[in-house]
């Protein structure tokens, strides 16, 4: 009888000891993704627009787990993608000649600024994949600069404000992405 007393109070301590050193996996596996920030979030919340930046980078199925190389892809991408659409929507409406004579001017001011900003994030995804990261601070600044400049050529709202307005928010995330890369 004492033996069996002695082996339930050796189980029961057991348990015991086991519960205070370590929680039961599912509670250690929850206060691990509470405390786990993902690096997505982070750079959200180092953007001008925190609610854009997420909605944006959030819409790509790898930025739960991405680390800042892929969050560089992401960022820098739809960055691209947003400007491409942007070029060949300006140059559309160019092509179809509908508007008054000085919207159209203004059109093909901002073509130009479009044009640059293609290639100034094509030369930043190039570097991503030639792991050429210093620099892209400031060509994500040159991004930002275009699409107010092609707003500010109309003195006002453009006809294409709201696509301007989303480069400029996206080039600011690529900023903050770039940053996350050290170099002197």
């Amino acid at each position: 009888m004492a033996i069996l007393r002695s082996v339930t109070i050796l189980i029961a301590f057991s348990v015991l000891c086991c519960f205070l050193t370590s929680p039961p996996p599912l509670l250690s596996a929850t206060a691990a993704a509470a405390d786990r920030t993902e690096l997505a979030t982070e750079v959200c919340r180092n953007t001008t627009n925190f609610a854009f930046c997420r909605d944006a980078i959030y819409s790509d199925p790898r930025a739960p787990d991405a680390d800042r190389y892929v969050l560089s892809y992401i960022a820098f991408g739809k960055a691209y993608s947003n400007a491409t659409d942007t070029r060949d929507y300006i140059a559309y409406k160019i092509k179809s000649g509908g508007g008054k004579p000085e919207i159209l001017r203004g059109l093909k001011k901002c073509l130009g600024h479009y044009e640059e900003a293609v290639r100034i994030l094509a030369e930043m995804l190039g570097n991503l994949d030639s792991e050429t990261f210093s620099g892209l601070d400031k060509l994500s600044v040159e991004v930002e600069g275009l699409p107010r400049a092609c707003e500010k050529r109309f003195g006002g709202r453009s006809p294409i404000t709201t696509r301007n307005d989303n480069l400029i928010k996206l080039a600011n995330i690529c900023y903050v992405v770039a940053k996350l890369y050290e170099y002197h």
